[in-house]
């Protein structure tokens, strides 16, 4: 199973119910990940062996942020060439050690294109970013911006170029397009069609949600008739100070989970029940009457699963096309360039005095009534199962 670009819990929260099913039916699992601190945390106590997964470790050419996918993988070294090229070979190695019989991957391009060049079979499980949509070139991941068409190209063209070199160096086959480095024998879309960050996609079969709790904290409502809003976020979002003070100046409950704060105000530790560390999810989201985040795919899905509407602070383009599909939906407001302490203040007054976020949420949740992670497990299973089976496969 492979984790190679994207940050904090969700990624391998998708994975790992998958790898607990996959082991309880008799396969061995290995994990190389992008953050092995994260996955000390999360996978070991789970009994799963683990190592770093080969990232670039250069600086970014581009002199402005990443228009498509093809730009986030210049931004990721796909254009020099002995850094493709050693994390290519640093891929192949991990597989030579390990001698897998498939790749499970999550947001991991490089291991694409490593396994289809060591003839590996790969089943994709994605939430929508990482697997763009089938054309050429690859579409724009700033919709606000008019983007000059011939800036998507020359990204492709170049991306393309560089990578169909790697691909010969190594024996491989080239690539048309760039977005068959995502042609793979299996794919799951781990998501919601309304919740896809480019859009709902007519050829896609979408799983629905996987995510888990994947922390041992927990805490409770303490409860009464005051409104409950439950925030979880991280120290470096955009403005999170002046939405500390927002939310301190609530007439209610607020509990917040800030993985990796290292200092709490005196100021805000009074109103505000503050947590350095991840809390159980699903024992205070179903009960709140707001939650606040920076737009994780699984916090998105599993307050919105359960009917609650969101105040989203993004903190990069991913999290904020997300965020603009719940905003549209209506059952949350989506903060833009604006994050001062009164824009705050108005949207969190919006969201908790307007019903119609919450109508519009437990609209999304009535659509999906019956839903369960463990069905879109089931059906990664059965995918890596079915790729399994096939008796030869050719690279």
């Amino acid at each position: 199973m492979a984790w190679e670009l994207g940050a904090n819990f969700g990624h391998l929260a998708k994975l790992l119910p998958t790898a607990e099913q996959l082991r309880q039916q008799g396969h061995e699992i290995f994990f190389a990940v992008r953050d092995t601190e994260i996955a000390a945390g999360i996978l070991s106590p789970k009994g799963f062996a683990f190592t770093q997964a080969p990232v670039w470790r250069g600086k970014a050419c581009l002199t402005s942020p990443p228009i498509n996918f093809a730009e986030i993988l210049i931004a990721e070294g796909y254009t020099v060439r002995n850094g493709l090229a050693g994390m290519v070979l640093s891929w192949l190695g991990l597989f030579e050690c390990a001698c897998p019989d498939i790749i499970v991957v999550d947001h991991s391009p490089t291991a694409l294109l490593s396994a289809r060049i060591a003839g590996l079979p790969v089943v994709c499980v994605d939430n929508g970013f990482g697997v763009p949509p089938k054309v050429s070139p690859l579409p724009s991941i700033r919709p606000w911006e008019n983007i000059a068409d011939q800036r998507l190209h020359h990204a492709e063209t170049t991306v393309l170029r560089s990578i169909n070199l790697i691909s010969h160096m190594f024996g491989g086959r080239p690539y048309e397009r760039l977005i068959d480095v995502f042609a793979v024998e299996g794919l799951v879309f781990a998501t919601f069609a309304p919740l896809d960050n480019y859009g709902p996609r007519p050829d896609v079969d979408y799983a629905g949600a996987i995510f888990s709790d994947v922390c041992e904290h927990s805490v409770q409502w303490r409860g009464g008739p005051r409104k409950k809003v439950f925030a979880y976020l991280r120290p470096d979002v955009p403005g999170i100070g002046n939405l500390l003070k927002a939310l301190s100046q609530i007439d209610g409950e607020v509990i917040c989970a800030i993985p990796g704060l290292r200092r709490i105000k005196p100021e805000l530790a009074g109103p505000l029940r503050i947590y350095a560390h991840p809390l159980k999810l699903m024992a205070l989201i179903p009960e709140a009457d707001l939650v606040v985040s920076y737009s994780g795919s699984g916090t998105v899905c599993l307050s919105l699963l359960a009917g609650v509407p969101l105040l989203l602070a993004s903190q990069n383009v991913e999290q904020y096309l997300l965020g603009s599909r719940v905003d549209g939906l209506g059952a949350g407001l989506s903060m833009g360039m604006d994050r001062s302490e009164e824009s705050f203040r108005q949207s969190l007054g919006q969201l908790l005095g307007d019903d119609r976020f919450r109508l519009a949420a437990e609209q999304f949740a009535s659509q999906h009534k019956g839903f369960h992670p463990e069905y879109a497990v089931s059906h990664t299973v059965q995918m890596i199962e079915k790729v399994l089976r096939i008796p030869k496969f050719h690279g």
